[in-house]
């Protein structure tokens, strides 16, 4: 014999209250999800905390710093530096208006750190009887900071042999900055050694101390642990020192 229902032997209004309570939970099931989700997408997203241009340059520069010694000039592209940096390429064109700016000033930055690590042992004046030795201090400073940081090196030599004319342009005049910085200074101490033409002989001696201490710095680069940055720095001011003494003595007043 069949088992009658739950359902069936109830009585008919008993039937009906059943539904009409089972129909009444489902519609507030239903109303209650639907409060849920409309609660869920009126509360806003949590938003990552907003950098301001003079905090994001820095860490662009830095991303930026590894992809061209990476891939170069030609090779490094906007969106490379955006990716290593973690952020999208239009921040980092909010940043720097291109590649060639970009490039601009971590050029600069770099030269900054260079000329920063060699300043306090360039003298203001020279003496003639210790232009030897401070010749040599300063330059050893300088070959010591290659040695310390060869990346900052690497970045303003790959502007020097770039295609870009513009980046050459900028390269080339820091390098002329230093020569007349040396020059000028160079040029105060044969005047007062009473030698004539003391002008173009500083001249001289600036292109010669700039040219032989960026050669030295390449070597220290391209063969690290091979050189000593004392003796680099003593053979180069003891030439710089042999065009002095190799002067006719008529000019040496």
């Amino acid at each position: 014999m069949t088992k009658p229902s739950i359902s069936s032997s109830l009585p008919k209004t008993a039937e009906t209250a059943r539904k009409a309570v089972v129909k009444a939970g489902t519609k507030a099931g239903k109303a209650a999800g639907r409060a849920t989700r409309q609660t869920t997408r009126s509360q806003p997203r949590p938003r990552a905390a907003h950098l301001g241009p003079e905090r994001r340059r820095p860490m662009i520069l830095d991303a930026a710093f590894g992809v061209f010694l990476e891939k170069g000039y030609e090779g490094a592209s906007m969106e490379e530096i955006a990716r290593r940096a973690g952020v999208s390429k239009p921040v980092v064109y909010s940043s720097f208006a291109g590649k060639d700016a970009l490039f601009g000033e971590l050029l600069r930055r770099e030269e900054e750190r260079i000329l920063q690590a060699i300043a306090a042992a360039v003298p203001t004046e020279l003496d003639e009887d210790d232009l030897e030795p401070a010749i040599t201090e300063a330059l050893c400073a300088f070959f010591e900071a290659v040695v310390a940081s060869p990346e900052s090196f690497k970045v303003v030599f790959l502007g020097a042999g770039g295609s870009d004319a513009n980046i050459t342009r900028r390269v080339q005049r820091g390098r002329q900055r230093q020569i007349d910085q040396i020059s000028t200074l160079a040029q105060g101490w044969i005047e007062r050694q009473g030698i004539p033409d003391a002008e173009r002989q500083g001249r001289v001696h600036g292109y010669l101390l700039v040219g032989m201490a960026e050669n030295a710095a390449r070597a220290l680069i391209q063969e690290p642990g091979r050189f000593d940055p004392r003796m680099l720095a003593t053979q180069v001011a003891t030439m710089i020192m042999s065009t002095y003494r190799q002067l006719p003595s008529a000019e040496r007043g």
